[in-house]
């Protein structure tokens, strides 16, 4: 089994959205993500009535880490995967059919301490990556298209395309006391690679209020089902398997996402037809994303 291997599983189960001979001990759950202590003021006569995205640029500081462990025989590979992202979310108006258009726009990528050399090297090259799309009513990032393709691809198993990068709200906005279950299945291709996700999601909504900014914090909880197929250095392979993912997220009376935490954990098997074996894997993901000023 080849590290590179691991990589694949990080991008078709990672989305971004989704790493040492040895054994993964097992990462405690981080602290709750807090709200900014001074984030900026809202515009006068926002209210809770019912908070939705809109209009709007913040610069953001993405940290995500992934933990990924595989067994094959008795011979255990793990690793370990880290950086922190810098970006910027221009959302402009008026929304189309679609959504609002908007751009996500990468100033740099700094890699954690411990990751491997060849993808550190590779990460930290990234600047004025930007991807262009719309933002729908719910908050999905759709339509997306890189301005650089290849670029994009290289550092796919950490960034993923921001599809998922806001918390998905219901299409009339959120209130607080609410409450949502939604059910998302999402299909992502690669040059190389196809995957399917079904996910079960639900959600709550309870007023949050600090250094007088008023909001609301939503908690989700979701389970999925992946399944997936594509070559690997030439070798074919499936795969299949189950997660669940948990999360809470900060969000301005008008709509600004300002602070969220995301722990997600898959149980893959791999399996690899021309060698006739399966090979089970254990991928934990977390990112914590706060405003800049």
């Amino acid at each position: 089994m080849t590290p590179r291997l691991l990589l694949v599983v990080i991008a078709l189960v990672g989305g971004c959205a989704s790493g040492r001979a040895g054994t993964v001990a097992a990462t405690p759950p981080a602290a709750p993500a807090q709200p900014p202590t001074t984030p900026p003021s809202p515009p006068p006569g926002a209210a809770l009535a019912s908070v939705r995205y809109g209009p709007g640029a913040l610069r953001y500081l993405l940290h995500r880490q992934l933990h990924i462990r595989q067994t094959l025989g008795d011979q255990v590979q793990a690793q370990s995967l880290g950086a922190r992202i810098f970006v910027t979310m221009a959302i402009t108006g008026p929304a189309d059919s679609v959504g609002y258009p908007t751009t996500f726009s990468i100033d740099s990528i700094v890699a954690d301490s411990g990751t491997p050399a060849p993808i550190a090297d590779n990460i930290v090259k990234v600047r004025k990556l930007v991807f262009a799309g719309r933002v729908a009513r719910r908050g999905e990032f759709v339509n997306v298209v890189p301005s650089d393709s290849a670029l994009a691809q290289s550092v796919a198993q950490l960034l993923g395309n921001f599809r998922d990068f806001l918390p998905r709200l219901p299409a009339d906005g959120i209130k607080p006391g609410a409450a949502w279950t939604d059910t998302v299945e999402t299909t992502q291709k690669g040059s190389d690679a196809t995957s399917s996700r079904r996910a079960t999601i639900h959600a709550t909504a309870t007023p949050w209020e600090r250094a007088g900014v008023s909001g609301l914090r939503v908690e989700t909880s979701q389970t999925y089902h992946v399944t997936g197929s594509g070559k690997n250095a030439g070798q074919p392979y499936e795969l299949s398997g189950d997660g669940t993912a948990t999360g809470s997220a900060f969000l301005a009376a008008d709509g600004r996402y300002l602070a969220g935490e995301v722990r997600d954990s898959t149980a893959l098997t791999i399996r690899l037809p021309v060698q006739g074996v399966s090979v089970p894997v254990i991928q934990v993901a977390q990112t914590a994303v706060s405003v800049l000023p």
